[in-house]
Parts: structure tokens; sequence; C-alpha cells
């Protein structure tokens, strides 16, 4: 795999990530205007029949209250769906830290809350009446997540996932700073991670390693390249 092959490849292949992060914004969006507009209309029922004999009010409180507990969910979003820390031993036997993303997935099993059968019922019934503002916190996220991939720095992460591709196994955080002399390597890591398919494992230092639908794609791309004479066996 020549270094201009996987820059075009990852180009194909961020394009199409973004076409999938896209369509989660979509998705979280419509999902949460649809559960606010629910939870919204229920809460007022229930403030006006309770507590206020007005629907302006009741529709105002219930709004303040819900909009309030919105604020909340999007100032700990972080908390969640926050970086994950990594460390790597570097040659002078310091460890440095490394950030990585969390995927698209994680993002959407937050949104949806954790129904755990360990989980009591008391916190299963706020996992279901926070959904609409855990919802909203998702696509605002995942929003974010779409402007970083549009501003990733292709040829350093291109020159990564080349080199796993080769190595076709775990390589550690610290060797992949050293082979690929990377001048920022703590902002490279966390740009490459952002990538769908790149696999954080942890096995005494943290390396990094593509998903086998990753390099399967890679040796697929490869194979139908014009001109290319290297697949996936070579892995030049």
């Amino acid at each position: 795999m020549k270094k201009e092959q996987a820059r075009r490849w990852l180009q194909q292949w961020l394009k199409h990530q973004q076409q999938v992060t896209k369509a989660s914004v979509l998705g979280l969006a419509g999902l949460a205007a649809g559960a606010w507009l629910l939870e919204l209309g229920l809460t007022t029922v229930i403030t006006y029949v309770g507590f206020l004999r007005s629907w302006g009010l009741a529709t105002l409180v219930s709004g303040g209250v819900l909009g309030l507990v919105q604020w909340l969910t999007l100032r700990r979003i972080a908390e969640h769906l926050g970086d994950r820390q990594a460390s790597g031993a570097e040659q002078n036997a310091e460890a440095a830290e490394y950030r990585l993303a969390q995927p698209l997935s994680a993002v959407w099993m937050y949104a949806f809350g954790s129904m755990d059968t360990d989980l009591s019922w008391q916190e299963k019934l706020v996992a279901v009446l926070c959904m609409p503002q855990r919802l909203t916190a998702a696509a605002v996220f995942t929003k974010q997540r779409m402007q970083e991939l549009q501003q990733l720095n292709t040829d350093v992460c291109a020159a990564v996932i080349r080199h796993l591709y080769r190595e076709a196994e775990r390589v550690e955080i610290s060797e992949l700073a050293a082979e690929l002399q990377l001048r920022n390597p703590v902002a490279a890591i966390r740009e490459v991670s952002l990538i769908d398919g790149v696999l954080l494992l942890t096995r005494r230092n943290a390396g990094l390693s593509l998903a086998g639908r990753l390099a399967e794609n890679i040796a697929e791309w490869l194979q139908g390249d014009t001109g290319s004479g290297d697949t996936g066996a070579g892995r030049s």
C-alpha cells in the first residue's frame, strides 16, 4: 500500500463516514424533537391538573424545568462521551498520555440510556425520563464530531493507517509515534481515533489496530484500484 493510495483510500472512507455521521445527526435530532414534544406535553398536562389551572403557565413552568435538565445534560456530556485516556511508554521511560475519541456507537448507547438488569426501577425511570435531553445532547455531540472529521489531517492519518495495515496487528502508540516521527503524537493519535474501525487495545501499554472490516475494506479497495499491484497479501 503506497502513500498516495493510503491518502486516496482515506479520503473515500472519510466521505462515507461523514455521510453516516450526518445521518446520525439527523436521526438523533428527529428523535429528540419528537421525544421533547411528547415529554413537554405530558409534563404540561400533569402540571396543569395537579398544580396550576393555567395552560400557559403550566407550559412555561414545564418548559423551564425541562430546559434546566437539558442545560445540565449538555454540561455533563463530557463525563459520558469525553475522550478516553491511554498511556504509552516513551523511550525516556516517561509515560505519555494520549486521548482517544469514543466511537459513534457509544453516542447512540448514551442517547438511549442504560437499561441494565442490575439497575433499580427508580434508575430505569430516570433514564427514560431524561431520554429527550440525552438525545438532544447526543445530536449536538455528533454534530461536533462531524466537524472534527472535516478538519482531519489526512496526510498524518493516512500514514498511521498505512502502518497499521502493513503490520496487520496491534502496534503500541509509542511505537507509532517513533516509527512515523510524528511531530505532535498526542494530536495525531487523537485524530486517528476519530476514524471508524481504528481500535484501541490495552495490554500493558496502549496500542492501536485495525478492525477486521476496515482491513478488508482496504484490501478490496486496493484490488480495485487502477494500476495497483499491491493487495492485502503483500501489504507493502
